[in-house]
């Protein structure tokens, strides 16, 4: 899914050229991608893992409270392996102060993962 929501990003990046400079979403759409790919980028470095995160609804209802959402968003995701359709998740959950405090491993289908 990551490819899907980098080429998602990047043609709302085109559309947003079309409304401030006009023309057609085409035109922009090669910028676009390398801008959204640089975005992508840069956030798995920052965050650390292989993956981003999740959609927000399998969150809410794999865990069924909002804290998961923050700490999903701020924790590395490792993908230990994979199946066809699913990956095993390792999640490393740290304190405020990147105190380590435990792991937590999941299964979750490949299709929400960002």
């Amino acid at each position: 899914m990551t490819n899907k929501v980098v080429m998602q990003n990047a043609w709302m990046l085109a559309r947003k050229g079309v409304k401030r400079f006009g023309g057609k979403a085409t035109d922009y759409i090669a910028e676009a991608m390398r801008i959204a790919w640089r975005m992508h980028k840069e956030l798995l470095a920052k965050k650390g893992g292989d993956i981003l995160s999740f959609d927000l609804w399998f969150i809410r209802k794999t865990w069924g409270h909002e804290s998961m959402v923050q700490q999903n968003n701020e924790s590395p995701l490792y993908i230990k392996r994979s199946t066809k359709k699913a990956h095993l998740v390792e999640m490393h959950i740290f304190e405020k102060g990147n105190k380590f405090l435990s792991s937590e491993t999941f299964w979750v289908p490949k299709s929400v993962c960002i």
